[in-house]
């Protein structure tokens, strides 16, 4: 037994005074962490990337609709979002789905939809129902229109040994009619 110990003890202090292949050794042990690192930072820089896209999608398409002086012929909303399926680019736009909702805050800062129309499966808001509108939106638009913009698209990684599985990224944005009257679908 001790002429193990003695046999294990030597090869220790062999081992110890060795440094070729040290280099190599320790890149080894720190190669899994600098992958892990260098993905998730492509991974995460890629789902910022698609969140803003989605907001300008939301933002913009709500923007073009607020601008109508009156009314908004059906065809030209529909070519609104299909021009913002391109802003997501070279990202896919399969998954994205798009609404513009026309809703009056009464004088009690309750919300009703006016009309609400969907794109590549968005759900439109049934006329008529109660929009929930955020506190300081609600507060500045009492006995006003406002045309909200909403945008949902499915996140999937393309690694995904860092996140499982994808999630919905979402955005809505909320504008004033530039001409401050009820703006029509026909």
């Amino acid at each position: 037994m001790r002429v193990l110990v003695k046999s294990i003890i030597k090869q220790l202090k062999r081992f110890r005074r060795e440094t070729s292949a040290v280099a190599a050794v320790e890149f080894a042990l720190i190669l899994p962490a600098l992958l892990f690192t260098y993905i998730g930072t492509a991974e995460v820089s890629r789902l910022i990337i698609m969140d803003r896209r989605l907001a300008v999608v939301a933002g913009s398409v709500a923007d073009l609709v607020a601008r109508a002086d009156g009314s908004l012929p059906n065809a030209t909303l529909q070519d609104y979002f299909q021009a913002a399926q391109f802003t997501m680019e070279p990202y896919p736009s399969a998954t994205l789905q798009q609404v513009v909702t026309s809703i009056y805050v009464d004088k009690n800062g309750k919300a009703k939809v006016r009309w609400s129309e969907g794109f590549n499966g968005g759900s439109a808001h049934p006329k008529n129902s109660t929009f929930s509108v955020p506190k300081e939106i609600n507060n500045q638009s009492k006995k006003k229109y406002l045309i909200v913009g909403e945008a949902t698209v499915q996140w999937t990684p393309i690694v995904d040994f860092m996140f499982k599985s994808g999630f919905t990224l979402s955005r809505t944005y909320y504008f004033r009619p530039r001409f401050d009257a009820e703006i029509t679908i026909n």
